[in-house]
């Protein structure tokens, strides 16, 4: 069953119990919640922050002083499986000698799982070859019994994905990510906060180099809860700091609010406007798929939410471009044609991701990929 139809199922059955136990943050807390110990780690991605134009100017400052030059910023997608598309791209591009050195890597879902590794270059081509088509579906998640969903707030554990992530996120991970922030490039990533049911911008970059104890849990956390499908996967407690201690928030997939993190809602003073170029991936198909659709529940409720997800894919490609020719950057996208037509068998269904992974590549490869517009 596709994750899309296990989370109709959900809805359906209206699961309200859970094992979930809370300490929630006070909806006063929710106005500016940040996180224990490491200052600029969160921001709204529906608003610009207060301070935009400090912290536009402490990036430009370290660019200036590190040499980076590129103005190229690349978006990776929400899409599940569908991931393995981005992942093939990204190597192809490396072994072409073309790809270039992003001054800012964004991603939701899917796409926050490979933004970190998107992030610090074609070293980690081989993990992101490995993330997508050579682990087992066992590696993501692993099955409740009936008792488990009625009480876990999912149908699935994602603990196997938690323990996957913490064996890539490393000290010396860390330390690179870090370093490359110093350098004045970025790493952002969104999550939803149910909470205050607004999107949520994290800057892992400036979570790696906090120095703070809880480096590693809250630059773990953030890719969890980024990635936690709702209904699919259980949500994520987020740390807050508040007058009476420490507080939680509950998070869950970044594509809940928008398939990426173009922060649209951002309005980036003039002055820091200069052009660039913006790469687009989306890890998804975005035109019609013809298909008859049999009248029963689970058919008409799965197709009717894909049909909402892909709408919502290419609404963000469309302000994506839009923004572009308002901030006068060039506009590169792409995304998954309707030519792979390979079967998913299960969720994250290696052969499907290997298939999709060397479509991604042969797709680069072609000289085809790219769109200067967004899908009609």
């Amino acid at each position: 069953m596709h994750w899309r139809k296990l989370f109709v199922f959900l809805l359906l059955f209206q699961v309200a119990c859970s094992s979930i136990s809370r300490n929630p943050v006070s909806t006063t807390d929710l106005q500016n919640p940040q996180v224990p110990g490491i200052e600029g780690a969160r921001y709204w991605a529906d608003v610009a922050p207060a301070n935009i134009s400090e912290l536009l100017e402490t990036a430009l400052r370290q660019r200036q002083a590190s040499g980076v030059s590129s103005d190229y910023t690349l978006t990776l997608s929400g899409g599940g499986e569908d991931g393995a598309f981005a992942a093939g791209i990204l190597t192809a591009w490396s072994e072409a000698g073309s790809r270039p050195e992003f001054m800012a890597v964004t991603g939701v879902s899917t796409g926050a799982l490979a933004a970190p590794f998107a992030y610090l270059g074609s070293d980690y081509d081989d993990e992101l070859k490995n993330l997508y088509g050579g682990l087992p579906p066992s590696r993501i998640f692993r099955g409740r019994f009936v008792t488990g969903i009625l009480s876990g707030a999912s149908v699935k554990s994602s603990d196997p994905l938690r323990q996957l992530i913490e064996s890539y996120i490393t000290d010396d991970f860390l330390a690179k990510i870090a370093n490359e922030h110093r350098r004045g490039r970025r790493l952002l990533v969104q999550s939803v906060s149910l909470d205050a049911q607004r999107p949520v911008l994290w800057d892992l970059g400036a979570i790696a180099n906090s120095g703070s104890p809880n480096t590693k849990k809250v630059f773990v956390d953030v890719l969890l809860a980024s990635a936690a499908i709702p209904g699919v996967f259980p949500p994520v407690l987020m740390d807050v700091e508040t007058q009476d201690g420490v507080r939680d928030e509950l998070h869950v997939d970044g594509g809940v609010y928008s398939q990426t993190a173009y922060v649209p809602g951002w309005d980036i003073p003039r002055k820091y406007v200069r052009g660039g170029k913006l790469y687009a991936i989306r890890n998804g198909k975005v035109e019609p798929e013809l298909r008859v659709i049999k009248p029963g529940v689970f058919q008409v409720s799965a197709r009717s939410l894909s049909t909402l997800i892909k709408a919502q894919g290419v609404d963000d490609l469309t302000i994506a471009y839009k923004l572009s020719l308002k901030r006068g950057a060039e506009y590169q996208a792409t995304w998954i044609g309707t030519d792979f037509d390979y079967p998913l068998a299960e969720p994250f269904d290696p052969e499907y991701m290997r298939a999709l992974f060397d479509y991604g590549y042969q797709r680069f490869k072609s000289g085809a990929l790219w769109s200067d517009r967004p899908p009609k």
